[in-house]
């Protein structure tokens, strides 16, 4: 990207935004990157984001995929202990749901019935996660359990007091031990969201990752069914290397991130326009290459007391839109947790704000049973002898060959307008349409050996064309 000396942030800006009001949304996204470049430049990385994410929002995009059942998925080189060679484990955060039944009490916090969410949503979880308070024990009830619903536990084990408390000492060793006559597998999450000022445990790298060391030596000496999971906030940026405790003593990498109507609870900072996938981004291209991503929290809200309104709809769009894009953009992401509670009942005073809850209203369980239908979802973690083999969603290019038969296709579209519909042609015709959120997946059948001309287009809320793609389908 090219800078020119006299172009300054603040005009790109004042460009970009009377674009905007024109309607030119691409030249306007262009002027809000060359903006956030600068901000990177000049290491004002917080700045940079905000304009990033007004390039996002005017930015449309339409990519196309193929859904293809293939004998055998061909897996890394190595996995990570508990990865699946292909998928994604659905996970979720329950403890606070009250129509999950009255559950049972240990470590002075209920548990509730992962059985009981499946009945509700239609699919079975492979994981949940609770929080454990560093100095409690462990909780081997909720552990056996979940081990009778084939579900793996996952613990968020967090130092609130400090580091100093975490000492190589009968306490952790025990801990440990406890973990590793489960026998079974367990996630691990220690000391996450380090990054961030709110956590007692983030202000010194160095002393945080000896003490992850710590942790993790003894989880692999006591309990090698336990994958530590890294984790950081999707937010700041700047500090996440430094915590990095090293790829021999990290499993799993993990990020976390909400989509909310307003930033802060603050109406000048809304982030309705926001697409989630964004929020993936910068930790997947730091680690994935190296290890399995978790997204280990990832709510919806559907309503703010900022301004009480409901936002139900707006919800089941956000869930489409990070659901829809791991299998498309981010194949790394081997685990994602939904976080379904509503904080404004059950969150510390101060942070009462959103309702993230899944099943409190039917527009929002209906979307996300939607969102994790497809069988890329995986509602099992995988021993070592186990194997599993869905179909798996490939990119199409600007060719493909194919047998005759019905062939699942489905896109990754962006766009600047809050409704955008997607249609697809085949030799110029409309076959199908979608205005749902999501990768609108649409089974095309190719009966007739020979070539096809195959277009995907999203359309804007007045039906312009804001992308298009196509690909030229050869049937044997």
């Amino acid at each position: 990207m090219l800078l020119f000396p006299q172009e300054s942030a603040a005009g790109l800006r004042r460009r970009a935004d009377a674009l905007v009001q024109q309607e030119r949304y691409a030249e306007a996204a262009e002027l809000y990157r060359r903006e956030a470049a600068i901000y990177r430049k000049n290491g004002d990385t917080n700045a940079a984001i905000v304009e990033e994410s007004k390039a996002n929002r005017y930015t449309s995009s339409i990519r196309l995929f193929a859904r293809i059942p293939l004998p055998q998925p061909t897996p890394p080189l190595s996995l990570a202990l508990h990865e699946p060679a292909y998928g994604c484990y659905i996970g979720a955060f329950l403890d606070r749901d009250e129509r999950l039944g009255r559950g049972f009490m240990e470590n002075s916090q209920i548990h509730r019935d992962p059985d009981e969410f499946a009945r509700i949503t239609g699919k079975k979880l492979a994981s949940v996660f609770c929080y454990v308070s560093y100095g409690r024990a462990f909780p081997f009830g909720w552990v056996e359990r979940l081990k009778r619903q084939n579900v793996a536990p996952h613990i968020a084990f967090e130092p609130n007091r400090g580091l100093q408390e975490v000492q190589d000492d009968t306490y952790l060793r025990n801990f440990a031990m406890e973990a590793g006559r489960a026998e079974c597998p367990i996630f691990l999450r220690f000391a996450s969201e380090m990054n961030g000022d709110w956590t007692r445990y983030g202000g010194n790298p160095d002393e945080y990752k000896n003490k992850w060391g710590l942790v993790c030596s003894r989880m692999r000496q006591f309990a090698p069914n336990v994958a530590m999971v890294w984790c950081v906030n999707h937010i700041p940026e700047p500090p996440i290397p430094r915590f990095y405790p090293g790829d021999d003593l990290v499993d799993w990498v993990g990020v976390n991130f909400y989509s909310v109507p307003f930033y802060d609870n603050n109406p000048d900072r809304p982030g309705l326009f926001d697409n989630p996938a964004d929020r993936v981004r910068y930790v997947y291209d730091l680690y994935a290459k190296r290890k399995p991503i978790a997204i280990c929290e990832f709510g919806a809200s559907r309503f703010s007391t900022v301004d009480n309104k409901d936002r139900s709809e707006w919800a089941v769009r956000k869930i489409a839109e990070i659901y829809g894009s791991l299998p498309r953009l981010y194949p790394r992401v081997k685990l994602i947790d939904i976080f379904d509670n509503d904080n404004i009942k059950h969150a510390q005073p101060g942070r009462q704000r959103n309702n993230y809850s899944v099943t409190d209203t039917e527009v929002v369980r209906t979307g996300y049973a939607r969102a994790v239908a497809p069988d890329y979802f995986l509602p099992d973690v995988l021993t070592e002898k186990e194997t599993q083999t869905p179909t798996v969603i490939q990119p199409v290019g600007a060719r493909l060959t194919i047998p005759r038969g019905i062939l699942p296709v489905s896109v990754w579209a962006r766009c600047y307008a809050t409704r955008p519909v997607v249609i697809y042609k085949l030799n110029g015709q409309q076959i199908a349409s979608d205005a749902e959120p999501g990768p609108c997946e649409f089974p095309l059948p190719l009966n007739t050996p020979g070539q096809s001309v195959l277009e995907a287009i999203v359309l804007d809320d007045r039906g312009r064309t804001a992308a298009q793609t196509k690909t030229v389908l050869t049937v044997t």
